[in-house]
């Protein structure tokens, strides 16, 4: 029997590819570009970030995209039952929104990488930080969201899976942030 996608899941692959370019290689590997550059640790003169908690910021995006595909993969099994396969789009569509919510702060927290007139690190700090601040304040949102969804998944199923490594990921993001709170 052949599954047949529903009109919300092709909005969402549709709204992924928009966000991003992906692009395939030798062997069937994808290689995932962003919409912002990834930050090159070698070219980078940061005043307020010191380069290992730039580095960890720059594997928030690889871990998302990372768990976005794996997720993609899961919805693709014919085996899923039509709740795991609702638990899996929810996941994803709850991951999409939050990717849309933060893109203007992670565009602030990685702009210190960018701009490199401004003298001023008292202000940098405060933009580092209102963006910080946010990023966290929506990501505990998430978090609460996605243990609604995860609640809803059968019980010891791929979809419940994958909505655990989503709020683990989402736990994770909160922690690196954390780490570098205090100092802004």
């Amino acid at each position: 029997m052949k599954r047949v996608h529903s009109t919300t899941w092709c909005n969402i692959v549709a709204s992924l590819r928009c966000r991003l370019r992906v692009l395939r290689v030798c062997g069937g590997a994808l290689v995932v570009f962003s919409a912002f550059p990834p930050l090159s640790l070698q070219t980078v003169e940061a005043r307020v970030l010191t380069g290992d908690e730039l580095e960890r910021i720059a594997t928030i995006r690889t871990s998302f995209t990372r768990l976005l595909m794996e997720i993609a993969q899961v919805a693709k099994r014919p085996d899923l039952s039509d709740a795991e396969n609702e638990c899996v789009n929810s996941v994803f569509r709850e991951l999409m929104q939050t990717s849309e919510e933060l893109g203007s702060y992670e565009y602030l927290i990685t702009i210190e990488t960018e701009l490199t007139d401004v003298g001023d690190d008292a202000s940098m700090k405060g933009v580092l930080k209102f963006a910080v601040d946010k990023a966290l304040d929506v990501l505990e949102t998430e978090r609460k969201r996605l243990g609604d969804v995860s609640e809803q998944c059968p019980r010891n199923s791929p979809s419940a899976g994958k909505a655990q490594q989503a709020i683990r990921f989402v736990v994770g993001t909160v922690g690196i942030l954390k780490s570098i709170q205090p100092r802004l």
